[in-house]
């Protein structure tokens, strides 16, 4: 009879339901799901704000490529002194450089410029390659983006599979404490039907859960540090709810691939530019016209205006005029060089995307066998736990009735921890798999209950 309540304790200790109950140490923190996390990391997160102004950057140079040309207007002015001189165009009684008469001052301003006309295409690429920067910077941070939201439910679900153990662990752990004193007692009072071995059994059940809950506090400390971090909050607490697999649908798994990732776009974004940089520098065998102008005014009182036009008055002149001006670089030697430079590097980054696109395709392969194998294991894991859950009970009640050995006990006891362990571990992998691929294939595959499992 003493024998057949140590038999019960087991059974109760083995049976103890795995929740994830967060919270030690942060009780006054309302619990926050998943979603929420999620968007307070991607408002905050300093990453996500650089390619907010990546993206800003990029839409001024496109706009500064669309305006910049017609604005290229210059001013000039400048204050001297010189020597004062008198006289007409016939006729004066002052030298060439009268330095011994008085000096004066004189003063001169100007504007100059050009209004581009026709550039053999070079400012139409050139707003070419502007787009395609800001679609690249766009695409980048919704990279950036996935990747946050990866980390995210990676360190989510990482809480809570630590938070489940510990749990297990805290439950059952005093239940085995007080097995292996009940164990002591019954061998203290000389029981026939307990083996010494069997108390070795225990202790060697009780290190193990030891070790696994070393484990899980090192899991739960730096998961929740990567969810502080990651969302900017000082303490982070999740809802009491238990680990569960995401439900996924078959054909969209099967259906998986790479063709939404961003960094696809931002492939398509840099042939774009490199294509554009191509056809600038083929324009640049052409001339750039464009419509020219000017204006200015220099001014000398102390030196004789000379109205004749036919008479070059440097210090008292005015000017105006336009009309069509080109401007060409007769360097054609060095001009078939950058079109053969501009069209190897069009060719390199040819030949880098596709190698990328075959490791992205790679990519979502092995991502999706991790899944896969993450879906079998949780399955395998799953129906171990429950086999091994009714050999406990089994074990337990023949134990009870004197028809199984304590060792075959303690034997099914280990059996089942471990199978719950190793379940609980293939549930986080198998979400951690599909958040996974989600991000490598640009949000391809999503469950079809969402993120989080309804909790009850």
């Amino acid at each position: 009879m003493k024998a057949a309540g140590l038999a019960t304790l087991l059974c109760l200790v083995a049976l103890v339901p795995a929740r994830a109950q967060d919270g030690v140490g942060n009780e006054d923190v309302p619990p926050t799901d998943l979603a929420t996390l999620l968007e307070r990391a991607e408002a905050r997160y300093p990453a996500l704000r650089a390619n907010e102004a990546a993206v800003r950057a990029a839409r001024a140079r496109l706009d500064e490529a669309r305006f910049s040309p017609f604005f290229q207007i210059d001013a000039q002015g400048g204050l001297t002194i010189a020597p004062r001189a008198e006289g007409t165009p016939i006729f004066s009684n002052q030298d060439q450089l009268p330095l011994d008469n008085g000096w004066a001052p004189v003063a001169e301003i100007g504007v100059r410029g050009a209004i581009p006309l026709y550039t053999f295409g070079k400012l139409r690429n050139a707003w070419r390659a502007g787009r395609a920067g800001v679609r690249a910077a766009e695409l980048d941070a919704e990279r950036s983006r996935a990747r946050l939201r990866y980390d995210v439910r990676r360190a989510y679900f990482a809480l809570q599979l630590a938070l489940d153990i510990r749990q297990m662990i805290r439950e059952g752990r005093g239940q085995l404490d007080r097995a292996v004193r009940k164990l002591d007692e019954l061998i203290a009072e000389g029981d026939p039907d307990v083996n010494p071995m069997d108390r070795f059994r225990l202790r060697a059940a009780l290190a193990e859960v030891d070790a696994r809950s070393s484990q899980a506090e090192r899991l739960e400390a730096s998961s929740r540090a990567a969810l502080e971090t990651l969302t900017g909050e000082t303490s982070v607490r999740i809802p009491d709810c238990p680990i569960a697999p995401v439900v996924l649908d078959d054909a969209a798994l099967s259906d998986a691939d790479p063709s939404s990732r961003p960094e696809l776009g931002m492939l398509d974004a840099l042939l774009e530019a490199r294509r554009a940089a191509v056809e600038i520098q083929r324009g640049s065998y052409g001339p750039d016209v464009g419509l020219g102008f000017t204006a200015g005014i220099s001014w000398g009182p102390g030196i004789t205006d000379q109205e004749n036009p036919f008479v070059s008055d440097a210090a008292n002149r005015p000017s105006l005029g336009a009309g069509l001006v080109m401007r060409w670089s007769l360097d054609f030697v060095g001009q078939t060089y950058r079109v053969r430079r501009a069209r190897a590097q069009l060719e390199e980054t040819q030949a880098r995307g596709d190698e990328a696109r075959l490791g992205l395709q790679l990519e979502v392969d092995l991502s999706r066998e991790a899944l896969r194998d993450a879906m079998r294991r949780e399955e395998a894991w799953g129906r171990g736990e429950r086999d091994t859950r009714a050999w406990l009970v089994s074990a337990a009640q023949a134990y009870d009735i004197g028809a199984a050995e304590p060792k075959d006990l303690v034997d099914a006891l280990k059996a089942y921890f471990e199978a719950r362990f190793s379940h609980l571990q293939a549930v986080h992998d198998l979400n951690v798999a599909a958040a996974e691929l989600s991000r490598v294939t640009g949000g391809g595959v999503s469950p079809t209950e969402g993120w989080e499992a309804p909790c009850d």
